[in-house]
């Protein structure tokens, strides 16, 4: 009987093993499609390690994009160190040379590599951290998988996504979130737009003063993502991209007859809010530590698209998704039973 408990508790662990050894063709699938970007378009990050590599000003873009240090850093140090693998049967945009191709490869492989250490660090951070049972862990491993298909996977929408999990597990290590919320700042903008306003929630709203060091690191990192802003712009000529040139409210106006809309932004966001809405409904927690104002973070990160575009407010919203999906399994589990299901003899 123990050795069964004991097996029952790391059978996840198991399955995530599983999954990476059986899904390579998940990273070459991706690869493919990054390489057909006239179909499938996406920012490319690949111009940038270009710049890197050779020292070309041409391909050094603009900000902010050129300002998400730690994922250029990972993906160039990829490019420097694992052999650069050549698709066959690709018609590859006669354009891109062997660097273009080399690049992509190379985030291609950081987007495989992220993705993977998204689901192990769910499978930590559900079981070790809130000490869930293995239904809800198993269930947390399944739809974090499924909500990773509204991230971009050909940018560093995964690296967020991760990094901002990673402070989630290390928010009760005083010293260890610290550091990270205000190293945040090399990363991206929207890990302190979620970390941020979640910690206020935790402070003003749910009384949880413990947190007030780590808001006063997210409202540090913030000072320190202007000032970085401020002296690339003038020590090295860096310039704001022009795709941010028609930002404005039109852009949340959404079109509910337009399928577009409806797939990429209508419904992510509303999967973000369905979580708080049933909890608003039902007054269940489950044990878990939330207050539901945490329903204000997707919001936030819908606004996010007046500079973003409408195509892009689902994906914001659903960055989010690693706030609420320990409530949402919890429902899940709750509402359809699934605990007998996964008990039954």
């Amino acid at each position: 009987m123990k050795l069964e408990q004991n097996i029952n508790k790391i059978y996840p662990l198991i399955l995530i093993i599983l999954l990476l050894i059986f899904s390579y063709r998940d990273f070459l699938v991706t690869y493919r499609m990054m390489l057909l970007d006239e179909d499938f378009l996406y920012y490319h990050y690949q111009n940038i390690i270009i710049y890197y590599n050779t020292g070309d000003k041409n391909f050094a873009d603009n900000l902010p994009m050129n300002a998400r240090f730690l994922g250029l850093i990972l993906q160039y140090i990829i490019f420097k160190t694992v052999p650069c693998l050549t698709l066959t049967n690709v018609n590859i945009n006669p354009s891109y040379d062997q660097n273009f191709e080399c690049a992509t490869f190379s985030l291609a492989l950081l987007n495989y590599i992220l993705k993977y250490s998204i689901i192990v660090l769910v499978y930590f951070y559900t079981s070790r951290v809130l000490k869930r049972g293995p239904d809800e862990i198993i269930l947390s491993i399944i739809f974090c998988f499924i909500f990773l298909n509204y991230i971009e996977a050909f940018t560093f929408d995964r690296l967020v996504i991760f990094y901002t999990l990673l402070i989630l597990v290390f928010l009760n290590s005083r010293y260890i979130s610290i550091s990270l919320i205000i190293l945040s700042f090399l990363v991206g903008e929207k890990v302190v737009m979620i970390i941020g306003p979640l910690l206020f929630i935790k402070i003003f709203l749910s009384k949880e003063k413990k947190y007030f060091p780590q808001f006063i690191a997210s409202i540090l990192t913030v000072l320190f993502y202007f000032l970085m802003i401020y002296f690339l712009k003038n020590n090295f000529n860096y310039n704001i991209s022009h795709y941010y040139d028609s930002a404005g409210l039109h852009r949340l106006f959404l079109d509910f007859t337009n399928i577009s809309h409806l797939s990429n932004s209508i419904l992510p966001v509303i999967f973000c809010l369905l979580p708080y809405i049933i909890f608003f409904l039902g007054k269940k927690k489950f044990g878990l530590n939330f207050s539901g104002y945490e329903i204000t973070l997707p919001l936030l990160m819908y606004f996010l698209g007046v500079g973003g575009g409408e195509h892009n407010l689902g994906r914001y919203a659903m960055h989010t998704f690693i706030v609420w999906l320990p409530l949402f399994v919890a429902q899940i589990n709750y509402y359809f039973k699934f605990s007998k299901i996964f008990n039954e003899k």
